[in-house]
């Protein structure tokens, strides 16, 4: 296995329960599993998108005169049509962020194949499933 770029690790990452977070080929990964996947799309060449397509899962409103903000969901990895979202730990809110996105692809009609990679077991998995149905979408 050729490896192609620098591996660099950050200092802190409080938004990802005990995560170590990464630079590698000049991305800034947030976790170790990320940058496991993101080796794999490059090695396979799959061409995927890190944390680029941002998807608003609730709009801003209003209630009694107060401003209610808004909810934007970013996957880790957004393909051609599949969607990758790393989690090595849930943290408490996710589970319900994850539920708003489904829903939100419902609604808007939008049919992505999703994967929740927990290690990389999990990634090889999902790599070795996207690598499938792209060979059967070819054929």
């Amino acid at each position: 296995m050729k490896k192609s770029g620098k591996l660099h690790h950050s200092t802190s990452n409080k938004k990802v329960k005990n995560a170590t977070p990464l630079t590698y080929d000049k991305i800034e990964f947030k976790s170790k599993l990320e940058v496991y996947c993101y080796k794999l799309f490059k090695e396979n060449r799959i061409p995927v998108e890190y944390e680029q397509t941002k998807f608003q899962i609730l709009d801003p409103f209003t209630y009694n005169g107060e401003k209610i903000r808004g909810m934007v969901f970013t996957p880790d990895f957004v393909g051609d049509n599949f969607v990758v979202e790393c989690k090595g730990f849930m943290n408490d809110a996710f589970p319900l962020r994850w539920k708003m996105f489904k829903y939100y692809l419902f609604n808007n009609k939008l049919r992505y194949k999703l994967y929740l990679p927990r290690n990389k077991k999990d990634v090889e998995l999902v790599v070795q499933e996207i690598i499938s149905n792209h060979t059967r979408r070819i054929k």
